[in-house]
């Protein structure tokens, strides 16, 4: 389902968690030189993270979020960080939605920049990967009394450094709940931007965003094209959403057929095959 370029980097933010952890844990631990000590540890943590579903899941909706953030910015010049929504809303008269957008922008900014170098905080992570993630740890030093004190210390530490409300997803979903009905504008990608975009459209249709960020690779455009719909878009709505996102793709014959509530029908029936092509 994933290229290549997908994988290597789902790799390395599990790598960079892995560091994260390792580098608390030898801490915890009192390690003399604790950046060494997680070094040695990352290959089979992060082999651990890749593991558990959850995790990688939400790796794989990281990446594929941020290889569309790339392209729309190559191909449409939508800032990575500031799309015309948030640069609309930061000058709004409304200072609670011109907080958030700044709150946002802020968080956008620092993703782009992790994301270059292929990590990810281990506090920007939803708080039910998050606790994957220290499960993950409970297991890999489980038997072993000293380290299992050690694992205890270091996810009170990392509790102690986590704000779900503050997490970059959690302020774009945040976002869009506050537009309310004018959330509707949050549904053109190169006006809200893809953030923006991705929670807006797992908010008009009731799937996780993790899906909804999935949904936009080559391997889902199906998925994707019903998703549309179902979150209410019109037909020229939908072939401009789609252009943008596949622009070397077109929408199949017929397809403007479908109703809204159709496509709800078969996105939670089960409708599409696993391929994401119908």
């Amino acid at each position: 389902m994933f290229s290549d370029a997908i994988v290597a980097r789902v790799r390395a933010m599990a790598e960079d968690l892995a560091r994260q952890v390792g580098f608390k844990l030898a801490q915890a631990a009192g390690e003399k030189d604790p950046r060494a000590w997680a070094d040695s540890i990352i290959e089979p943590l992060a082999g651990a993270l890749i593991d558990d579903p959850a995790i990688v899941d939400h790796l794989h909706s990281v990446a594929l979020e941020w290889q569309l953030t790339e392209s729309m910015q190559r191909r449409a010049g939508v800032d990575p960080a500031l799309s015309p929504l948030l640069q609309a809303l930061i000058g709004a008269d409304d200072p609670t939605s011109s907080a958030l957008a700044m709150d946002l922008l802020t968080s956008q900014a620092a993703f782009a920049r992790h994301q270059q170098r292929m990590s990810l905080p281990v506090t920007e992570l939803p708080a039910e990967v998050l606790y994957a993630l220290l499960e993950t740890l409970r297991h890999a030093v489980a038997g072993d009394l000293a380290f299992e004190a050690h694992a205890r210390n270091t996810e009170h530490a990392i509790r102690e450094e986590y704000d779900e409300s503050q997490c970059r997803i959690a302020l774009a979903n945040r976002l869009v709940a506050a537009l309310g009905a004018g959330a509707f504008a949050a549904l053109s990608i190169t006006h809200a931007g893809v953030a923006v975009f991705l929670s807006a459209l797992a908010s008009a249709t009731g799937d996780s965003r993790d899906t909804v960020a999935v949904a936009t690779s080559e391997s889902q455009l199906a998925r994707l094209a019903l998703s549309l719909r179902a979150a209410g878009l019109g037909d020229r709505e939908i072939e401009r959403e789609f252009y943008s996102i596949h622009p070397d793709i077109t929408l199949p014959e017929g397809f403007g057929r479908l109703q809204g509530g159709d496509a709800r029908a078969l996105l939670t029936g089960q409708g599409v095959s696993d391929d994401g092509r119908g």
